[in-house]
């Protein structure tokens, strides 16, 4: 497995991350395939995000009460496209976060 954490700002109002999140992937030409929480962090917010049409599958969470953002790559749900689109977006999701304010 893989993980990247985003730099969340400290003044970040998280509790409108979730629409940025979203927004950020579904630009990007990505489908939510699933929403939940991660039983490991009770509260959070998990994500996994596919690519119509092609294999492997991104995974975002949002944990508000360590105030974290990360992603994770699966070594089973790895695709060429999540490493092509990955670092854009973090720093758009980096970005919009900073907007929170």
């Amino acid at each position: 497995m893989h993980e990247i954490e985003f730099t969340e700002p400290s003044k970040c109002e998280l509790a409108r991350a979730d629409g940025v999140i979203e927004k950020v992937c579904g630009e990007r030409g990505l489908e939510i395939a699933k929403k939940g929480t991660l039983a490991s962090f009770p509260g959070s917010t998990h994500w996994h995000f596919r690519k119509p049409g092609v294999k492997g599958t991104l995974e975002i969470t949002m944990f508000a009460p360590e105030r974290r953002v990360w992603a994770q790559v699966q070594d089973g749900r790895k695709a060429t496209w999540i490493e092509e689109e990955l670092p854009a977006i973090q720093r758009s999701i980096e970005r919009e976060l900073r907007r929170l304010r």
